[in-house]
């Protein structure tokens, strides 16, 4: 199909709205955004990721502020979602431990 054709059919979800939402009430039949959006979206089916060569990685990074009032507590829940016993629940959210 060509871009012409498909232009006038794409739409840009308003900021603060997800895809799922607009797919399931049937204003969209088709939408993309992150799996973790789409997986547990109800009257949703989730047919996969994108290609990896057009597939968009978001990496998610921890920082801890050097005046934080409770460093430790800080440092052990980055460390809690960094273990491994983590892995399977984010896997379990559509995201990919690092």
């Amino acid at each position: 199909m060509a871009t012409e054709q498909v232009k006038p059919k794409l739409r840009q979800v308003p900021s603060g709205t997800r895809i799922g939402t607009i797919i399931v009430s049937g204003d969209a039949e088709i939408g993309f955004q992150q799996i973790s959006e789409l997986i547990h979206e109800p009257g949703l089916d989730y047919v996969g990721p994108l290609p990896s060569d057009i597939q968009k990685t978001t990496v998610y990074a921890a920082g801890i502020h050097t005046g934080a009032k409770q460093p430790e507590a800080a440092k052990a829940l980055v460390k809690s979602l960094t273990a491994p016993d983590a892995a399977t629940v984010i896997k379990q959210h559509g995201m990919e431990p690092g």
